[in-house]
């Protein structure tokens, strides 16, 4: 079966830990957020990562019912633990364990997936993500981003630069872009990106909607919801890229695409944690 999409990156078990009360487990990681929201779409999606001996074996079940997870690898060793920790004052802390979750760029990808469609990173240290592209030349890429390596997007101005470079779509948020090309507007920073590159920007602006850029803006706004029905933003953008790649990777027309990622994203916002599937 030809995938329409693979997705690449991780898949980890979330912990939120408010004071006072038990901690709360859930399945995570961008790169599962990503391919359930594709694949609830209603596209065929390939998952590529690595897990460890302790990812539930029934979370995995869960994901083989509406994915293809031959590329998910089971390895020695602990799977990546991501920790939020919520403290009196307001104050977060986001401790990580990486457990078998790294040099992520380097997962093997079956041979079968190769001829997907589209291939999507989802958010991994960058020199992970160019690991990843180099491997996949030639092929149509597509990537987004994560607070978690904000600092090295400020930084690394080079590096950032030649990844977008090298794909067709990216997917940061209003923050990401202007912290990636030190623009002072967000359309600036859309066109700055576009001129290093990338085919389509799509830039997520929260209840603000979605702004466009291939060369000409384009303006989407957030589907309308209820506030009490927001039980969770987590994942909320990678819900989007999710719905907005199953459509792009079958041709389907940019407006189309839009308003499936933002359908998605709505969704998401309903439930705990960050699939789009329920575990």
């Amino acid at each position: 079966m030809r995938m329409d999409l693979v997705v690449l990156g991780h898949v980890s078990i979330d912990h939120l830990r408010f004071p006072g009360r038990e901690e709360i487990l859930l399945s995570g990681g961008a790169a599962a957020a990503v391919a359930t929201s594709a694949a609830l779409a209603g596209a065929k999606v390939g998952l590529v990562t690595k897990v460890g001996e302790d990812f539930p074996k029934e979370w995995l079940e869960k994901l083989s019912l509406v994915l293809d997870v031959r590329g998910v690898q089971v390895l020695p060793g602990r799977t990546i633990h991501i920790y939020m920790i919520y403290h009196e004052d307001g104050s977060v802390d986001a401790p990580v364990d990486m457990g078998v979750a790294q040099a992520m760029g380097e997962t093997p990808i079956p041979e079968e997936y190769l001829k997907a469609e589209l291939f999507h990173i989802a958010p991994i240290p960058p020199e992970e993500q160019l690991k990843a592209i180099k491997r996949l030349e030639g092929k149509r890429i597509s990537l987004d981003f994560n607070p978690t390596y904000m600092e090295d997007y400020e930084r690394k101005t080079e590096l950032m630069k030649e990844i977008v470079s090298r794909v067709e779509v990216i997917f940061p948020n209003e923050k990401e872009a202007l912290t990636i090309t030190k623009a002072e507007t967000v359309e600036e920073a859309a066109r700055i990106l576009h001129d290093w590159s990338a085919k389509l920007v799509v830039i997520t602006r929260s209840e603000r909607g979605v702004l466009i850029y291939d060369g000409t803006f384009k303006e989407f706004p957030a589907l309308p919801i209820n506030p009490e029905e927001i039980v969770d933003p987590t994942g909320a953008g990678d819900a989007f890229a999710g719905g907005f790649l199953a459509g792009y990777s079958k041709g389907a027309p940019l407006e189309e695409c839009v308003r499936t990622g933002l359908e998605r994203a709505r969704e998401i916002l309903k439930k705990m944690g960050s699939w789009s599937i329920e575990v």
